[in-house]
């Protein structure tokens, strides 16, 4: 009997709900933040992202319309592409059901629970903005790569005869709408969306319940785990369903989950943050009342003849343009320009020196008979994307806040962000020498091949400068160029329109993400021209976007430093050229817990805290 007395107060329903109660302690009426007495305000607030979702809206129905890039298929690369036709275990209409409603479900319960208008608008924008972003992204990158899905051999040829071209290429006779859907198979959108959706809901669930909120209740993580479970059941349906291929699973899960995060990062603080049960406006509102509150009891003081203290006077800081402290600039960092300029000799020379030329047997040529084509984004047109283009909105910010050293910080970070990424890339490429997919017609542009009778190695009769070049494949410098230049641009605006201060305007995201877009497209680029592997590509935007990173954190904070970055703020002074720096008028505010309505509530609340 004490053996059962004991299980039923366990699991009694009063210790279940402590254990999984939503949201933490309460300091201020929460009953006063509606929808009918602040949502209004709070939608006013948010207006111009609710317009930007529309666009992103549009612009993914546009996606999903135009033809996506027909990309090379020749006879020996259907050995993977056989897979039978089949429907869809998982259909495009249910992805709206469980990736959104079920979400915004889960968010208006909470709400009636807590009356917290702020969580309940801020989750549902942030839920919408995670999959309309994801879905731009994935229409965009499926209509760019074109790559054929498992099952395109039958919705290319629906009687089983297959037709090719002089070239190799596949001369399609099936339907024109299977065929078109058929080069859509990188990433997989319902992967995506499944975990933008839901992952943004684990996330959102993780917060309320306090799963890491060292209490050891390891329970929880049943109910964070269970949305990202039924996502990832649905990325391996698509494998099943002879779709999608392993890779575009993986990168379709990887790009929801990404996107959901920092969706979500807009309006929350991590979920195992010691407030990661609320919305930053919540804890924003509080300091609001308490900040309130300290005035009142100012004037009161004041009234009765108190001091309460001085307040610290404004610092007036001073100009600093190019006439002003140009020169004094540049003079100390003579000698960061100076090993600049030596890296760009390095960088022609390695340009200059010929590569390694690895062997190349006659069956190795499978995967480099694609025909030889002219780039899309010329060599020329690197320079202006990566580097004309960012110097063009660092200088535009320049004349806005005159800051030489913003302006020098900037130019010299990102010149030193490309030209580090240039010889890193140019070096690796001479050193591994890999071919490039169209290197058959390189070095055989008669297409017929010659090799030695003993080593089977190629013996090219081509022109040798082409050949030369066919042997510097990996790793991809058109994307490595344009990830070390962009993604410093990215870095650059996200902190100067401070992407992360909490206040949940996750449009902002658009303006960091469009760069990275633009460099993600000039990499698929490289592979749509069959002057790159896939693994090239991806191993030169992991160069950029790592050297760009290391670059812009030498002179500029993280850009989620919210106290670090607030030196970007306009001048508040009269004077055209001041900046004021005021001392903050309140310390941090500790959260204290108020009695909850059952003394096992309260309880946990005081040991949590």
């Amino acid at each position: 009997m004490a053996l059962l007395s004991r299980f039923r107060s366990v699991f009694s329903f009063t210790n279940i709900r402590r254990i999984f109660q939503f949201g933490g302690p309460r300091e201020i009426d929460l009953g006063a933040h509606t929808i009918k007495s602040h949502g209004a305000s709070v939608a006013r607030n948010h207006m111009l992202d609710w317009l930007i979702l529309v666009v992103l809206g549009v612009i993914a129905i546009i996606l999903n319309q135009i033809h996506p890039f027909n990309r090379f298929v020749g006879k020996d690369m259907m050995d993977d592409l056989r897979y039978p036709m089949k429907d869809n275990t998982v259909p495009v209409w249910a992805i709206p059901i469980y990736a959104v409603l079920l979400p915004i479900l889960i968010f208006v319960i909470v709400y009636l629970r807590r009356r917290d208008v702020y969580d309940l608008h801020h989750s549902i924008l942030g839920l919408l903005f995670a999959v309309v972003i994801t879905g731009v992204l994935t229409e965009a990158i499926k209509n760019a790569v074109g790559r054929p899905r498992p099952d395109f051999f039958w919705r290319c040829f629906p009687d089983g005869i297959d037709a090719y071209d002089r070239w190799g290429d596949v001369i399609c006779h099936g339907k024109a709408s299977d065929i078109k859907e058929g080069h859509k198979s990188f990433p997989s959108g319902h992967t995506s969306w499944s975990f933008a959706g839901l992952g943004f809901l684990s996330l959102y669930l993780s917060g309320k319940i306090q799963v890491f909120d060292r209490n050891g209740h390891v329970a929880k993580l049943c109910i964070t785990f269970f949305p990202l479970l039924f996502a990832s059941l649905v990325g391996i349906s698509r494998v099943d369903d002879y779709w999608h291929h392993w890779q575009d699973v993986f990168a379709g899960g990887l790009l929801g989950l990404v996107v959901a995060t920092f969706c979500y990062c807009q309006f929350f603080p991590l979920p195992y943050h010691n407030e990661g049960w609320g919305p930053y406006a919540y804890f924003r509102a509080l300091e609001e009342t308490r900040s309130n509150a300290i005035n009142m009891n100012d004037v009161s003081s004041a009234v009765n003849g108190q001091s309460t203290g001085e307040k610290m006077p404004d610092i007036q800081l001073g100009a600093h343009t190019i006439r002003s402290h140009g020169a004094k600039v540049l003079r100390s960092y003579m000698h960061d320009w100076l090993i600049l300029f030596l890296l760009a000799a390095l960088d022609l020379g390695l340009n200059l020196i010929e590569p390694f030329h690895r062997f190349v047997g006659e069956d190795m040529m499978t995967d480099l008979k694609y025909p030889l084509q002219d780039n899309t984004v010329p060599f020329w047109g690197v320079p202006i994307i990566a580097v004309l283009l960012p110097l063009i909105v660092i200088t535009v910010y320049y004349f806005i806040r005159r800051d030489v050293y913003d302006l020098h910080h900037a130019i010299l970070g990102l010149l030193f962000s490309v030209f580090i990424t240039a010889v890193l890339t140019d070096a690796i490429k001479d050193g591994v020498g890999r071919p490039r997919p169209d290197f058959f017609w390189r070095c055989f542009p008669n297409g017929k091949g010659v090799f030695d009778p003993v080593t089977k190695n190629v013996m090219c009769t081509g022109d040798k400068a082409i050949i030369k070049e066919g042997h510097k494949s990996f790793p991809s410098g058109h994307t490595s160029w344009s990830f070390a230049g962009l993604g410093f641009l990215a870095l650059y605006l996200s902190g100067k329109i401070r992407v992360f201060d909490r206040k949940g305007h996750v449009a902002k995201l658009c303006i960091v993400f469009l760069p990275l877009l633009v460099a993600s497209l000039v990499a698929v680029s490289r592979v749509d021209d069959y002057w790159h592997h896939w693994q090239d590509v991806f191993a030169g935007s992991i160069i950029g976007l790592a050297v760009s990173s290391f670059c812009y954190l030498q002179f500029f904070p993280p850009p989620y430093d919210v106290d670090e970055s607030q030196n970007i703020d306009p001048p508040t002074s009269n004077t055209e050229n001041a900046l004021t720096v005021r001392q903050p008028q309140l310390e941090s505010i500790c959260i204290q817990p108020q009695p909850q309505h059952n003394m096992d509530g309260f309880e946990h609340n005081n040991r949590r805290n």
